[in-house]
């Protein structure tokens, strides 16, 4: 069995629930509304280091140059 993770406005939560229920060999539909698996001091990092990519804070090292 696997499983499979759609990130849903809320608005098209319950069109996309419907639909997953119709589709054969889909088992046990679940909806986590808001809950993460992941702790919110880790999101938050992973998010402000996106923005400093974003932004050019970053330092970029070339694959030739990483084991000098």
């Amino acid at each position: 069995m696997s499983t499979i993770t759609i990130e849903v406005d809320e608005k098209n939560i319950s069109f996309v629930k419907t639909l997953l229920e119709h589709l054969k060999g889909v088992k046990n539909v679940t909806i986590n509304e808001g809950d993460s698996p992941y702790n919110p001091d880790f999101v938050n990092s992973i998010e402000e280091g996106r923005a400093e990519y974003k932004r050019g804070e970053c330092t970029t090292i070339s694959t030739k140059d990483l084991w000098k």
